[in-house]
């Protein structure tokens, strides 16, 4: 079995070397991970069935005055791609050159500050008591941790390539966006310059009109949506910035009949 070599009390950017190796390296799917005293030269005894992430001196190491700037998963990553291990979808690409860049600012120091506290994901996956057992708990805990920051990631950017067939009218809420998109959410929204979004779901038909501002009343919006489709399943939440019709938590919900342009229409007639 293909082995995988790293320090005890892996740091963050070390486990995602492992991460990328398990899961775009052919030949370490299934991997045997051990841990070491961290050192410049244990690399030495590298070979092709046993490869040193983030110490041992080797070409993942990034201690080295030559990869000044690098982490262990950056070396991991820019060699994946260079061997092609990497799928070339734009989506993937995207998600992976941000969560490196990510990584890379917080083992360099280079992070906010508020990336360093003790909620931060650093902190959390690092037991530092020594034992080769909590190591190992670390680095499976990381993996799982970067396995959903990817998800997430690649939400995100399939978010921005469907936001480029958003469509822009105007409402007496002031800028106003509509868009259909399975992965736009509030979280996007907010990074908009907008007053008004609307973000119709096409494969569950859920609905949700949103505002970012703390000045602004949805209430008309709920009124009006409800007089023109009253047995669909219609919230207006308690902080009035959100108009909602169905979702992932309300499966259950009874979904509206108006279609995409009626909504906005709808919006256009409050």
């Amino acid at each position: 079995m293909k082995t995988l070599v790293t320090h005890i009390n892996p740091h963050l950017d070390d486990i995602a070397g492992i991460w990328l190796f398990k899961k775009y390296h052919p030949e370490f799917k299934e991997v045997k991970i051990e841990f070491i005293s961290a050192s410049r030269d244990a690399a030495k005894s590298e070979t092709a069935d046993k490869i040193f992430i983030g110490t041992g001196g080797g070409q993942f190491d990034e201690h080295k005055e030559s990869l000044a700037g690098t982490c262990a998963g950056s070396l991991v990553y820019e060699y994946l791609k260079k061997k092609n291990y990497i799928p070339k979808d734009e989506i993937l690409r995207g998600a992976l050159d941000q969560l490196t860049e990510w990584n890379l600012l917080i083992d360099t120091g280079k992070a906010p500050d508020c990336q360093f506290d003790e909620f931060s994901i650093q902190a959390l996956i690092r037991m530092k008591d020594g034992k080769p057992e909590n190591s190992l708990k670390s680095v499976e805990l990381g993996i799982e941790i970067l396995d959903r920051i990817l998800i997430v990631l690649k939400r995100k950017q399939q978010s921005i390539k469907d936001w480029e067939k958003r469509v822009e009218f105007e409402t007496k809420f002031g800028k106003s966006f509509a868009i259909v998109s399975e992965t736009i959410d509030r979280e996007f929204c907010r990074e908009q310059t907008g007053d008004l979004f609307l973000m119709y779901h096409p494969k569950y038909k859920s609905v949700q009109f949103f505002t970012p501002s703390f000045e602004i009343d949805l209430k008309p919006i709920y009124d009006k949506v409800k007089e023109l489709d009253p047995k669909a399943s219609w919230f207006l939440h308690q902080s009035h910035h959100m108009v909602i019709c169905g979702s992932s938590s309300a499966p259950d919900s009874k979904p509206t009949k108006l279609s995409f342009e009626q909504l906005i229409e709808a919006a256009k007639r409050v």
